[in-house]
């Protein structure tokens, strides 16, 4: 059994709790039993000379997405030790968006400087390929993805829970080039609204325990697929909308990108609300709130109605699909492809882009039995093949395989 271990320096960012899968990812790296797992946090001022003292003792890197999911402002300062290994190296890619001030290009200047073997997408194959397959030096792999089903279970009766449809929906800037997730998010609170239905919908956030525990007060939840239509290596759109809404604002604008903001997550609370304040008084403001009172459509109009689509499908299943589905809490979402995981009205009730079913997937909600078809057979699905040990399994087949042709080649030499 020993043979079959893989010494694992795994990377992490440690710069907030509020999204559960940077969690469930690195939990599921160290309690793979194929794995010996040497884990480092790459924010603090020593996690420098710890990775220089670990990278000579592992048989492989792996950088998870919060490494430069965010920022990579982090990773920058690990480059040139990283870079100069003797280990494969295989690094997962967050928010792979074109979002302004997380740039697709940002990311891809780091990647090229540390030049990993693999870079493991959470898009279609096809999609990471076209973003990234130049960078990888030995592929891209497609591991989107899964249940932690020991953080998300069904602890309630999904029949007798308190609030028909509860979701927590980030609000996509309009750079994104689609409101999918404001339009079904805004939909349903009007059906609430308008049909006594308990509705629990916001921009609230949660840390995990308390996300797995509000899915189990609701009978069902909306999403969409994450993720953009348009996806660019250079982000030559999301860069000319930020020049149009920055000519616009009114004030000091701080870019996302700027050290400011991007060092914001790891200072302590009072620092953050004291700079909040001062910088209301001063007239300063924060990229991203402004861009979030952007109109959709005026943006849509100047920079979007007429730009073709990418050759490829640049939207995903999320880790919050895997979540509602661990805690049996029935999806209605716009109908997608959700990496070829799930089928429409089989382990989600799918609801056309424009509403038109709107009546029928209602209908089929408020019936106890179908709803809970639904769940049961996305719960059977997913822990039978889409759990995070699943993924680990595949991740330790990637190194494994290539330990063996390592090993080869040298006997051969």
């Amino acid at each position: 059994m020993r043979e079959s271990r893989i010494r694992l320096l795994t990377l992490h960012a440690q710069y907030t709790d509020k999204l559960s899968y940077f969690d469930d990812w690195l939990d599921a790296v160290r309690q793979y039993p194929g794995f010996d797992v040497i884990a480092i946090d790459i924010i603090p001022s020593g996690a420098r000379r710890r990775i220089r003292q670990a990278i000579g003792e592992v048989d492989a890197v792996l950088l998870l997405h919060s490494t430069n999911g965010d920022s990579i402002t982090y990773l920058d300062r690990h480059v040139p030790v990283l870079a100069n290994r003797r280990v494969p190296l295989i690094t997962f890619v967050g928010n792979e968006v074109n979002l302004p001030g997380f740039s697709i290009a940002g990311k891809r200047r780091v990647l090229k400087a540390i030049r990993p073997e693999w870079i493991a997408t959470q898009l279609l194959e096809e999609a990471g390929e076209y973003l990234f397959g130049d960078i990888a030096t030995r592929g891209i792999v497609a591991i989107p993805h899964a249940l932690n089903p020991s953080a998300f279970r069904p602890i309630r009766n999904p029949d007798t829970r308190p609030i028909d449809i509860g979701s927590r929906v980030m609000k996509y800037m309009p750079h994104v080039g689609d409101d999918d997730r404001s339009r079904i998010a805004n939909a349903f609170v009007k059906i609430g609204h308008e049909r006594g239905m308990k509705i629990n919908i916001s921009n609230d956030r949660f840390n995990r325990s308390g996300w797995a525990n509000f899915l189990n007060l609701c009978k069902g939840t909306v999403s969409t697929e994450a993720g953009s239509w348009f996806l660019e290596k250079d982000d030559a759109t999301v860069e000319a909308i930020r020049r149009y809404v920055a000519a616009q604002a009114k004030g000091i604008l701080i870019p996302n990108d700027s050290r400011v903001w991007t060092l914001a997550p790891a200072l302590p609370l009072w620092v953050r609300r004291g700079a909040k304040w001062a910088f209301n008084v001063l007239g300063i403001r924060y990229e991203t709130l402004v861009n979030e009172v952007q109109s959709y459509a005026d943006i849509h109009a100047r920079f979007f109605k007429s730009k073709p689509r990418p050759p490829v499908y640049g939207k995903c299943i999320s880790s919050r699909h895997f979540d509602a589905i661990g805690t049996k809490t029935c999806q209605i979402m716009f109908r997608g492809r959700f990496n070829d995981i799930l089928n429409a009205d089989r382990h989600y009730l799918a609801l056309d882009h424009e509403f038109s079913n709107l009546e029928d997937v209602l209908a089929r909600f408020s019936d106890p039995a179908q709803r809970r078809a639904i769940v049961e057979e996305a719960y059977a699905h997913v822990l039978d093949g889409h759990t995070y040990p699943h993924r680990m399994r595949l991740l330790h087949d990637i190194l494994l395989n290539q330990r063996a042709r390592s090993h080869a080649a040298a006997e051969c030499a």
